[in-house]
């Protein structure tokens, strides 16, 4: 299992337009993706489950990901959640 810890810095939180696009970019990978927020976890494949968590600017969350490709999976959501610039 990788697991990274997040800051989201966004200024309307895990946005519904974010919260798709972070989904669909996770759906990539055959691992699974948890999104970790507020003791509650989501599965990063499901926007439902994603938009459920209502991660909040300045708020602490994590992402794991477990399976054959979860460095993968890891590293490349990691790079992509930097290029969007919502991290710290």
């Amino acid at each position: 299992m990788q697991k990274r810890n997040y800051i989201l810095k966004s200024v309307n939180g895990l946005s519904s337009r974010l919260s798709c696009n972070l989904v669909s970019f996770a759906n990539r990978f055959n691992s699974l993706i948890i999104l970790h927020y507020d003791g509650e976890e989501a599965n990063l494949k499901s926007i439902m489950n994603v938009m459920a968590l209502v991660i909040q600017n300045n708020e602490p969350f994590a992402i794991s990901c477990t399976g054959d490709d979860e460095e993968e999976a890891i590293n490349s959501i990691d790079n992509y959640l930097k290029n969007l610039d919502i991290i710290a």
